[in-house]
């Protein structure tokens, strides 16, 4: 996924030639994978081959494994996350292909949304594996531990997990430890045994101590691999070598100060300028030494120190790429810092001209900032910010700006731009408002670099709530963003129809998104254009457009297929399915749009779905799943933030089940808790038509009407024709004459007669059966659609109540029928309405059942002649 990933940290480092063979330890690790336990965890201060014994252990497994080597700059979750994902796909292609694309999202990702996905590419892997994170200390973000944990908790039973560690994770160990789940192994077991000592000293080293030398010697680094190691290296070609063992003596501490002092000391004066020039190096190559130590010998030193064991260890099988032992790299460093004999910041500007040059530019943007090459770490840091915005590596590129004195910052108002946009994005608006603001006022008499901030600027405002300001800011980016620059235009249009739509002006919102739909398909920006798409349905079901709204609802589940980007799309068509009383397939598509709302993590999208579903549910006559369902709506707004809005949407909703479950007690309890002009429809947002409910319930009837005629105006005001369908209902119920309630119904069919609604009727109740029946019996051009409503009321799933079959033919059915007499197979219906073949092939069977017709061309046939079609 990011062309800058670095080869040698998803390498299994290469076993040397001649070590000592772990025998007992790597049966344990064995024991481990044999019982199927979660995780293996080696945690042992440095220098006790945590990372040797693993390596060993894997190439004595006959099992697929992979390995991942961690340090400070994967601290970034999007970083640490692309990371896994790549060495997991070492073992399957398979995974990542769909969480892969989730890390493309600029907003931080919660805990859950990414880890779903993973676990389940994971669990479709045929055969069990390996995964090592190795060196898991440099891990300290908080979201990293998050995630591993809610990956350890939800482990697929095909992976193995083994972590290598200086200390003990911030895992549920105790809960692994409980359930025999966890393997461990710490700095008492990695201790080489006296037996080990003595073959890693004679053989290993070459070194003829006596036995009383060797207990001596094991008794005084406590079998510390490092401290051996070091011990090993300061005796060799040395005569008395008892003598030397005596001389050194006490904690693990000033054994290594002073065996790193004799090994360093006994070193040419060529390879002690080689070794302090490239300590201060994570990783190294020849080339890359060449250009730090200013020579052209490095690749002889680098295979010399590795012959003769100087603590370098190989990150590849062609061995061309090295890093030091930490332990020898941290001394390395603190002896090059105290001499004072090169200067580190000549040394740190040199790798970074290297990186910079071999397409490593977070590396090359490290060693600028430790270079204290300020100028320089901003061009670079500059140019790398759009590309980490989009993919949403935020955590990097705000410890990159955060390390730039203010100074810096302040004379490029392209980076307090990105600062804004970064800190914004990981929800500190304020700060982000304060950097934006910075970099607008720097940016005046500019205005390429101006539109751009104010793109920023706008998303600020509206991401804040002051939607005003947002379109105010909104406006002015476009005004001045050039026309060829799509990807700015879309952005901000994007702003300005959701601005437009929070604010409730829905003509000003649909020509916004109208745009940004433009801009997003030149730019490729499909993010952008399939939000734009899906806002543009659910304006249009506003608007009283369901046909067309279902269909833009489609256009974008066609086009993100199983993307998470598709929740809203699935929970707006759920809606639209339910209002034409297809209850089973609108049940189907809010459960889809609810598990990718999880994914999303934007909990105003799942409380939508939750609140459709349970509504869907209660019309199915499946009460307490609906209380359920409206529960888990009530649960995520009080975890989440959420709008106020959003919380009385809630409540709006509780009063519609439970006038649904006659309950009216409960209704005005919760009726209490809306004070804005809102409701639970997806399809009249905006209008206060819960105290009107209550009114009616209480028999209220010409207070409510005063109220409807109020809500009427709105509704025409804002070309809410789903709302005024509603209203127009409701006027019929609150009327004291039967003609004027007759009259308001009529209107309501009239307008809703074209574009099928059914629940809006039946929702209400008994009371519209006898006008409906009224209505009927007046004949007109209306009766079958009336004969549809009227066979609507019989069940939960519409189910017939009158005698004539034809009475039965729901508005889906209608629209399949339309689909049948234009020739589309079942599968070719199943696709245009995004329906599974077997619903398709149901409703068919259905309809054919109910024409009492044999074949599909005898049904349309009797449609026609019904005036069906």
């Amino acid at each position: 996924m990011l062309a800058d990933l670095l080869a040698t940290k998803l390498f299994v480092p290469p076993t040397r030639k001649n070590q000592v063979l772990r025998t007992r330890l790597v049966d344990s690790l064995n024991n481990a994978w044999q019982q199927e336990r979660q995780l293996s965890l080696v945690c042992a201060p440095a220098g006790y081959g945590k990372t040797t014994l693993i390596t060993e252990w894997l190439n004595s497994m006959p099992v697929k494994s992979t390995w991942l080597s961690l340090d400070q700059n994967d601290n970034d979750p999007t970083r640490f996350l692309t990371y896994l994902i790549a060495a997991l796909g070492a073992i399957d292609k398979q995974i990542g292909a769909g969480s892969r694309a989730m890390l493309l999202s600029p907003q931080p990702l919660p805990v859950d949304v990414f880890i779903t996905a993973l676990i389940n590419e994971i669990a479709a892997v045929p055969e069990r594996f390996i995964l090592v994170l190795d060196d898991y200390h440099a891990i300290r973000a908080l979201p990293i531990h998050q995630v591993l944990a809610s990956l350890v908790d939800h482990q697929p039973p095909q992976m193995h997990l083994v972590i290598c560690t200086r200390e003990d994770p911030p895992l549920p160990l105790p809960r692994l430890r409980a359930r025999g789940q966890l393997m461990e192994i710490r700095q008492d077991d990695l201790r080489f045994s006296l037996e080990e000592c003595a073959d890693f000293l004679q053989r290993c080293m070459g070194l003829p101590l006596s036995g009383e030398d060797l207990i001596a010697l094991e008794r005084r680094t406590e079998g510390w691999i490092a401290g051996l190691l070091l011990a090993a290296l300061s005796m060799q070609n040395r005569d008395d070598l008892s003598g030397f063992i005596k001389t050194f003596s006490g904690s693990s501490h000033y054994i290594l100060e002073y065996l790193i002092e004799e090994v360093f000391e006994r070193q040419l004066p060529e390879e002690q300028d080689f070794l302090l020039k490239t300590s201060i190096l994570d990783r190294m190559s020849a080339s890359l030494c060449d250009a730090v130590a200013n020579r052209t010998d490095s690749r002889m030193w680098l295979e010399r120190m590795e012959k003769s064991n100087l603590f370098i260890v190989p990150l590849d099988q062609a061995h061309s790429w090295y890093r030091y032992h930490h332990l020898f790299s941290d001394l390395l460093r603190q002896r090059l810092s105290l001499s004072g004999i090169f200067p580190e910041n000549e040394l740190h500007r040199a790798a970074s001209q290297w990186f910079e040059k071999e397409g490593f530019t977070p590396e090359a943007i490290q060693h600028s900032l430790a270079a204290a090459d300020w100028g320089k770490a901003a061009i670079l840091i500059q140019n790398s910010a759009e590309l980490l915005l989009r993919r949403g590596e935020l955590m990097t590129l705000l410890g990159w700006l955060k390390a730039l004195p203010g100074e810096v910052i302040q004379a490029h108002p392209e980076l307090a731009r990105d600062y804004g946009w970064a800190l914004t994005l990981t929800g500190r608006l304020s700060e982000g408002n304060a950097y934006l603001h910075q970099a607008e006022l720097s940016a005046q008499g500019n205005e390429a670099l101006l539109g751009s901030i104010l793109v920023a600027f706008a998303y600020n405002l509206r991401a804040g709530g002051d939607n005003p300001k947002a379109i105010e800011v909104a406006r002015r980016a476009l005004a001045i963003l050039p026309q060829e620059d799509a990807l700015s235009r879309s952005l901000v249009a994007l702003t300005l129809g959701l601005a437009y739509w929070n604010y409730g002006d829905f003509k000003e919102s649909e020509r916004a998104f109208a745009e940004c739909e433009q801009a997003a398909q030149k730019s490729g920006n499909q993010y952008a254009r399939m939000t734009a798409l899906t806002y543009l349905g659910i304006i249009q079901g506003v608007f009283g457009h369901l046909h067309h709204a279902a269909e833009l609802c489609r256009q974008v589940i066609r086009l993100g297929g199983d993307s998470p980007t598709v929740a809203p799309a699935h929970i707006e068509l759920g809606a639209l399915l339910y209002e034409w009383n297809d209850l089973d397939t609108a049940v189907e598509h809010l459960q889809i749009g609810i598990q990718q709302s999880k994914l999303i993590g934007n909990p105003g999208i799942l409380c939508d779905g939750y609140r459709t579903l349970a509504i869907a549910l209660q019309g199915r006559g499946e009460h307490e799943a609906a209380q359920e369902a409206l529960q888990q709506s009530d649960q995520l707004a009080e975890s989440c933030q959420v709008s106020p809005l959003m919380i009385m949407r809630n409540s709006s909703c509780h009063v519609q089940i439970a006038l649904f479950q006659r309950d009216l007690e409960r209704a005005q309890f919760w009726a209490g808790q809306v004070f804005e002009s809102t409701d639970s429809s997806l399809l009249y947002p905006c209008l206060g038509i819960t105290p009107v409910r209550i009114m009616l319930a209480q028999g209220e009837k010409t207070k409510a009407a005063v109220q409807l005629d109020e809500l009427e105006n709105l509704a025409a005001q804002k070309n809410c024709g789903a709302g005024l369908i509603e209203v127009c209902t409701l006027q019929a119920l609150a009327a004291d004459d039967l003609d004027e309630a007759l009259n308001y119904l009529q209107n309501a069919l009239i307008m809703a007669h074209s574009e099928g609604y059914v629940r809006t009727f039946v929702d209400k109740g008994e009371p519209m059966r006898p006008m409906l029946e009224r209505l009927k019996s007046q004949g007109g051009e209306l009766k079958h659609y009336i004969l549809t409503l009227l066979a609507a009321f019989g069940g939960a799933r519409g189910s017939p109540i009158q005698q004539s079959r034809v009475e039965a033919i729901s508005e889906r059915e209608i629209e399949i029928l339309r689909l049948m007499a234009d020739g589309l197979s079942n599968q070719q219906i199943a696709d245009r309405l995004i329906i599974s073949l077997g619903t398709a092939k149901s409703h068919v069977h259905h309809i054919l059942e109910k024409l009492e017709s044999a074949s599909r061309t005898q049904a349309v046939a009797k449609a026609r002649e019904l005036g069906l079609l």
